[in-house]
């Protein structure tokens, strides 16, 4: 079986091995602008209003 050693892009510079192993399904990973260029669909006031329901 071949190693997976090229980083994927939306982990930074962590080798899938790595990820699998230690945070897959068991423990949080934050990962910092995984998306840089992501608009939310939702405004601020939208966001609200849907937390109060």
């Amino acid at each position: 079986m071949p190693t997976l050693t090229k980083p994927l892009t939306h982990l930074g510079q962590m080798p899938i091995e790595e990820f699998l192993r230690d945070y897959w399904q068991k423990k949080p990973l934050l990962i910092r602008n995984a998306f840089p260029y992501f608009e939310s669909p939702l405004s601020p006031d939208e966001l609200a209003g849907l937390a109060l329901e």
